[in-house]
């Protein structure tokens, strides 16, 4: 053979072997590729709405969970009547026959026609057109039209919490509040339907309809109780109604450790229909929101005068008789005085004293110390949206704008920074991270986050926070400013506050529009719980001891006997005169006893068939410690209707399904 045959014949050879060698590659090697792009170009994922995972308060009561629903699905082209399917969909889902006839006429291969209905009137409205279009049962694809499950979010106790959990989006995506704050760790992976396309591009939906699912969202446990949250939020609404006020913030705090125990905001709304909701309603205003504090600052300005070495509980400030003259200016008091101790300052709530406090402290200590009390800056919670509210510059933190800060004017908090701050000046001077996340539990229920007590900083000495204490203690007794914030069977103590508005536009104070506020806490040498009243332009009257105050005696002396906090007053016992009270209409037989004016017992009411937040509001009307167990409504209570109680009584509730 000669060389260029072979020459020839190695070429020939050479090519075959290439052939062989792409051949073994396509059909061997490479074929998972080929199905993938074959996969890519013939098949189709469309996303369907993930599962988000529960959220619960403190005792693992459901607020926020996901629900199964069906969705509504058209295959336009393959519709053998799109006239009656536009119809009856028309009639069913409440959508003009004309839209319909528009979206159906369309060359689309896939369309949602509605999505998350209750899955028995989705299965009912697909047999009825398939019915009307004469294939039976049918198939998706066969017919045009099907149904898939698809979750969709549902708030149980429709406006309960509603600013403070917020809402979804149709995607399940978070908008507001806790769904929007905490949406990476509630949102599921998304799920997928698996469709084909045919060879002229349209989409094919299977008879069975797979669908790919990944994992549902981790469940989030607040630390807010329902029935807190309940009382909260139902003391507010009447304290608003009562005074036609616009709207109003309601916060119960654990002051040693910062838990959020009920976060209310007014007006409401139901998050189940949010879009019926006016942006005002949607809004967490505890933490979007400033107003000025009026008086309740003056707690921050006496302590920080203690605290600092300004003053002494035992000094005495000339309080002018109600009308001093101040760089250029002149302070009034609503009630004129003469002499006042530095605690009588506070308990009266004389602008002129604590103008005249402040001014012994350096500018730059005084302003140092609001800051460290948390002011100016965000509290750090883990919902989004919290503002730092408004504080002046350091530099021009002198003269007139000290004085008036000193009584609450000049300088805007949260309603979120102010439980926070006082919270500080009375549990031993500790400002602690304010915390709304108890636990976050993975679908196995497996902890991957939980929240802990924070202390930021120390404020206060201890020895300043128990003399803060005391002076908060007497505003609410006799001559106080805060007298209907008192609690039988409790020693408490907080502080009033009212401020005028500034105008938007103008920038003044508003004559007529009021900012009325009350922050307490109980008990007052130990205090567990801290709460804060405050009610926006009030009319009528305005002062917070009479507007605010009142609610909060009520959410207190509720929550108290709720959580099972020991009184710390004697409370005389009541002994039976068998004398028997005439019977209410629809209740039972009351039988009141006293020994004492102002002392009485009751006999213990019929609580069967009550919810746990109804239990609560009937029974924080009585001096006892309450035990409550289980969920849904009173099946058991102990003692029975009708026996005697007096105060201290240790009452259990026991519920059970309804």
């Amino acid at each position: 053979m000669s060389p260029r045959a072979r020459i020839i014949l190695g070429g020939l050879a050479a090519v075959y072997m290439l052939v062989v060698f792409r051949a073994f590659h396509i059909q061997i090697l490479g074929v998972q590729g080929i199905r993938e792009r074959g996969a890519r170009q013939y098949g189709v994922k469309i996303p369907l709405v993930p599962k988000r995972g529960a959220i619960l308060d403190r005792t693992g009561n459901e607020l926020a969970v996901s629900v199964a629903t069906k969705s509504i699905f058209v295959q336009p082209a393959k519709l053998k009547s799109a006239e009656a399917a536009a119809a009856i969909l028309s009639r069913r889902i409440s959508r003009p026959a004309p839209d319909l006839r528009k979206q159906l006429a369309s060359k689309k291969g896939f369309l949602w026609v509605k999505r998350q209905m209750p899955s028995s009137a989705a299965e009912e409205i697909v047999k009825e057109i398939r019915e009307a279009q004469g294939t039976g049962k049918g198939r998706g694809e066969e017919d045009g039209i099907g149904v898939v499950e698809e979750p969709k979010r549902f708030y149980p106790n429709r406006e309960l919490a509603s600013s403070l959990l917020g809402f979804t989006d149709l995607d399940s995506a978070g908008i507001e509040g806790v769904e929007l704050s905490l949406d990476k760790y509630l949102r599921g992976e998304r799920a997928f339907l698996m469709c084909e396309r045919d060879a002229r591009g349209r989409v094919i939906v299977p008879s069975t309809t797979p669908v790919e699912v990944n994992s549902q969202g981790n469940s989030v446990w607040l630390t807010i109780d329902r029935n807190v949250q309940h009382v909260a939020e139902s003391e507010l609404r009447e304290a608003v109604a009562r005074y036609s006020a616009r709207g109003g913030v309601a916060l119960v705090m654990q002051p040693k450790t910062g838990e959020i125990l009920a976060m209310a905001s007014l007006p409401t709304y139901n998050p189940n229909t949010p879009s019926g909701a006016v942006p005002e309603a949607r809004k967490n205003h505890a933490l979007t929101d400033t107003y000025e504090p009026g008086s309740t600052f003056k707690v921050f300005t006496m302590s920080s005068a203690l605290e600092t070495g300004s003053v002494k509980t035992s000094e005495k400030v000339f309080c002018e008789n109600g009308s001093y003259r101040y760089a250029g200016r002149v302070i009034h008091d609503v009630h004129g005085k003469g002499w006042l101790t530095v605690p009588e300052v506070l308990k009266y709530s004389s602008n002129i004293g604590a103008s005249k406090v402040s001014e012994r402290m350096e500018p730059e200590r005084f302003y140092d110390m609001i800051r460290a009390f948390g002011f100016g800056t965000k509290t750090g919670i883990e919902l989004v949206g919290e503002v730092g509210g408004i504080l002046p510059p350091k530099s021009g933190f002198k003269g007139i704008r000290r004085a008036t800060v000193s009584f609450g004017q000049g300088i805007s908090v949260t309603p979120l920074q102010m439980v926070s701050a006082m919270s500080a000046v009375v549990n031993g001077g500790k400002v602690m991270k304010p915390y709304i996340v108890r636990e976050i539990r993975d679908p196995e229920g497996k902890v991957v986050y939980r929240g802990e007590p924070q202390e930021l900083r120390r404020v206060l000495s201890p020895k300043t926070s128990e003399q803060m204490r005391e002076m908060m203690g007497l505003v609410v007794q006799e001559n106080g400013t805060g007298t209907q914030a008192r609690i039988k069977g409790f020693l408490v103590g907080g502080k009033t506050g009212t401020a005028q508005k500034v105008e938007v536009g103008t920038g003044r104070y508003s004559p007529n529009k009021m900012v009325s506020s009350f922050v307490g806490f109980l008990p007052l040498q130990d205090p567990e719980l801290m709460i804060l009243v405050v009610i926006d332009e009030p009319k009528g009257q305005v002062y917070g001891g009479v507007v605010a105050a009142p609610a909060f005696n009520q959410i207190a002396v509720k929550t108290a006997y709720y959580l099972g906090i020991s009184p710390t007053e004697p409370v005389a016992q009541a002994v039976a005169s068998g004398e028997r009270a005439p019977k209410k209409a629809g209740g039972i037989a009351l039988t009141r006893v006293s020994t004492s004016p102002g002392e009485s017992s009751m006999v213990m009411p019929d609580l069967r068939g009550l919810s746990m937040g109804r239990v609560v509001d009937v029974m924080g009307r009585y001096s006892v410690k309450l035990n409550l167990v289980g969920t849904g409504v009173v099946r058991l209570q102990a003692p029975a209707p009708g026996q005697l109680l007096v105060p201290g009584t240790a009452c259990t509730v026991t519920f059970g399904g309804r």
